[in-house]
């Protein structure tokens, strides 16, 4: 008898890194129940970036072969990633900002660290995301989840034990304790529970693609104010992202 899943699909991208000279480093994204959802986003940001698309490819436009370059968050115009910002809003949204400055030094300094608090930081804010989606009712934790996680591809590199699936899996199920943090965090589902993680390149998807403009406008916002509280009431009130995690806290 085949299990029926209720099933999330995650996309998440970064902006900035873990780094002694960048104050803050973001991972942000947006997320999916069904498939339908997800194509009626995917057709209206083609349709979005189709209009766009040329503002920013280098080709010459008499002999241009439509294989344009990805929109990015880093050199969008204003008026264009005011546009995808408010289709964004239209689904539901999470970040988590990464205060460098409140890190222990042996993450900012050590390649393995910074690869194991990134999987951390991506594990709570997964995890938060489905807290609020269970909070709004729209998945029910008793029932089994099959959960849908794609990245935009990074090098990844870890001195912990666990990979982001493992990860995800014990603690979304078991829950877990952090005792370099002094947390424990329950678990939150109670049923059949399945998980793929994918790295994808985000020039052929565009959830990625989604995610890489909201985490750098997520970014901006806070390299532009430099304070948790403007920042906090621009991204929840004009950004409309639903999910806001700040670490470590």
């Amino acid at each position: 008898m085949s299990i029926e899943y209720q099933h999330v699909y995650i996309y998440m991208d970064d902006s900035g890194k873990i780094s002694a000279i960048e104050d803050y480093a973001i991972f942000a994204g947006i997320v999916f129940t069904n498939n339908r959802e997800k194509s009626e986003f995917y057709n209206k940001y083609r349709q979005i970036c189709n209009e766009i698309k040329c503002n920013y490819c280098h080709q010459n436009k008499g002999s241009c072969d439509l294989n344009c370059d990805e929109v990015k968050g880093i050199n969008i115009r204003e008026s264009d990633r005011r546009r995808i910002i408010e289709l964004s809003k239209k689904s539901t949204t999470f970040a988590t900002v990464i205060y460098n400055q409140n890190l222990q030094p042996d993450i900012i300094n050590r390649v393995q660290s910074k690869g194991r608090f990134n999987e951390y930081a991506q594990r709570r804010l997964i995890k938060k995301t489905l807290i609020h989606m269970i909070s709004k009712k729209v998945i029910d934790p008793y029932r089994p989840v099959f959960l849908h996680v794609n990245i935009d591809e990074m090098p990844t590199k870890t001195n912990g034990y666990y990979t982001l699936r493992e990860g995800l899996r014990e603690e979304l199920l078991s829950g877990i304790v952090n005792f370099n943090y002094e947390k424990s965090f329950p678990a939150i589902l109670f049923s059949s529970f399945d998980i793929t993680v994918t790295y994808k390149d985000s020039k052929f998807d565009l959830g990625i693609q989604m995610s890489d403009i909201l985490a750098n406008t997520i970014r901006r916002a806070f390299v532009f104010n430099n304070n948790w509280f403007d920042s906090q009431r621009y991204i929840m009130d004009k950004l409309k992202v639903n999910v806001l995690l700040r670490l470590p806290n």
